[in-house]
């Protein structure tokens, strides 16, 4: 933790829960507070954006000390990353032996989100309020409608839905499902609710498949879905929650601050990658819409575990051709954009798996697209023919729009790749992988185990297979292993 940070999340010098924007002691990197009430003294802890703060009894380890009995040397410790959303993820990681009590709901040993208004309280100890200083975006529906001022926001609401309480908190919203936070009150943990609402034989088909595909999925890097409730016109999916926000914010991170990520770190999310879609290809499954979005951090940190995620495209048996043509325009291999502008070709969905594998390795090494340079906008152009049957409303594309899309096209079916020599120069194992996955003809493609087993990977497969070893498979959480 930077020395400023800390000196200003320790209890001897915490500030006021309150801080004017021209008080010198407010940075403007701090984005969130947990306030609390300690010897009838209100105080603050600081979180800063990627700065960690811990709370417990020993004074060597903790930022924020407290000396009741009941806490543990560490009991907790609190993170904050960007959210996808372009505000802020808090996070509290429970590391105690007798767990923290999240708005009346007892955590143990997992993680937890921590939205605007949450209360955590350390058992027979201090309770502490999260307060948010960076705000989600607000998104109106018509340039005229006013913005709610805060004081006015809706009461949190929970419904019991079998064993888990589903709360009003959303964590997101797309066109075909909303993502609300839920506790899982068998074991103790936050878990995300995806509720599809269904109007349509044809939707409940698509919905069931992405269901009959995800509770047969069971892997560290694979976003678990641990059950699936009806009720009425909606499908509820409890799904594992990730709270490190995902892959394409954190690349984000670095290349705001001019910098990239190392090859190291790259190296061991790719691996991850690797084997999450190694599992799905030994089961005949493709992904579909693979691309950093879609990849989420399990929890804040370097180095972090990743999980695919988003399964509403997956297609089992997908070393059949098929004329559907799906996902994202800029994670497309160049037989899906001849397939998507010409009706009579097809697709195969395992190989097109591995060409966004490449562009996501690209980007995580680079700090940009391949084949969508000139733009910094996330991942658009995204394809879904079922969307006008469900319902989905697209705005009116601009002619600007219109012409990125056809020059990316252009792009991509050429299939030339520049590699800056100032980045690349000093990983050439690295872009040789790259140039493997993104083969234009997907005969010569490299697939997920020759991937596996390119001189980038195999040259520290040992050390890789042990850093996965010591930090995923020996700290799976409970529900990930009942």
């Amino acid at each position: 933790m930077h020395t400023a940070s800390r000196a200003l999340s320790t209890g001897s010098n915490a500030v006021p829960a309150y801080l004017s924007h021209s008080d010198p002691r407010y940075s403007s990197e701090i984005c969130a507070k947990l306030v609390t009430t300690k010897r009838g003294r209100k105080e603050a802890i600081l979180l800063g954006l990627n700065k960690p703060i811990t709370i417990g009894r020993n004074p060597t380890l903790c930022s924020y000390l407290v000396a009741d009995r009941s806490v543990s040397g560490i009991h907790c410790k609190i993170y904050a990353v960007r959210s996808p959303n372009g505000g802020v993820i808090v996070s509290c990681r429970d590391l105690s032996k007798n767990g923290i009590i999240l708005n009346a709901h007892r955590i143990k040993k997992t993680f937890a989100i921590l939205m605007d208004g949450d209360t955590i309280q350390i058992p027979d100890s201090l309770t502490f309020t999260c307060v948010h200083i960076w705000k989600e975006p607000v998104q109106k529906a018509n340039i005229f409608d006013p913005t709610p001022p805060p004081h006015l926001a809706q009461k949190i609401s929970l419904k019991r839905i079998g064993n888990y309480t589903l709360t009003s908190q959303c964590l997101g919203t797309g066109s075909f499902a909303t993502v609300h936070l839920a506790i899982d009150t068998v074991h103790h943990c936050q878990v995300a609710c995806k509720s599809i609402r269904t109007r349509k034989e044809h939707e409940l088909d698509q919905v069931s498949k992405e269901v009959a595909i995800l509770l047969d999925l069971n892997h560290p890097n694979i976003n678990r879905i641990y059950d699936t409730r009806r009720d009425g016109n909606f499908i509820h999916l409890f799904l594992q929650l990730c709270t490190g926000g995902d892959l394409f914010t954190y690349v984000n991170s670095y290349t705001e601050k001019g910098a990239y990520m190392c090859e190291a770190e790259a190296k061991y999310i790719m691996y991850q990658l690797l084997k999450g879609l190694s599992y799905l290809h030994d089961k005949s499954i493709s992904h579909r819409d693979l691309k950093p979005e879609n990849i989420l951090l399990h929890s804040p940190g370097p180095y972090p575990r990743i999980q695919i995620a988003d399964f509403g495209l997956a297609r089992p048996k997908s070393y059949q051709a098929t004329f559907n043509v799906c996902g994202t325009v800029s994670y497309l291999p160049p037989e899906g954009i001849l397939a998507l502008d010409q009706k009579h070709l097809t697709y195969v969905g395992l190989p097109a798996d591995c060409w966004s594998a490449g562009v996501t390795l690209y980007i995580m090494l680079s700090g940009s697209h391949p084949f969508d340079y000139g733009t910094a906008r996330q991942s658009a152009n995204w394809i879904n023919p079922s969307a006008s049957q469900r319902g989905s409303s697209n705005s009116q594309v601009s002619e600007m729009d219109i012409q990125h899309e056809v020059e990316l096209k252009e792009r991509i079916i050429k299939g030339g790749v520049e590699f800056q020599p100032r980045l690349w120069r000093s990983m050439v194992e690295a872009q040789g992988l790259v140039l493997h996955l993104l083969q234009h003809d997907p005969r010569h493609r490299a697939t997920i185990a020759d991937a596996l087993r390119s001189k980038w990977i195999a040259s520290e497969i040992d050390l890789l297979e042990g850093a996965y070893r010591d930090r995923i498979m020996y700290t799976l959480e409970p529900a990930e292993v009942a």
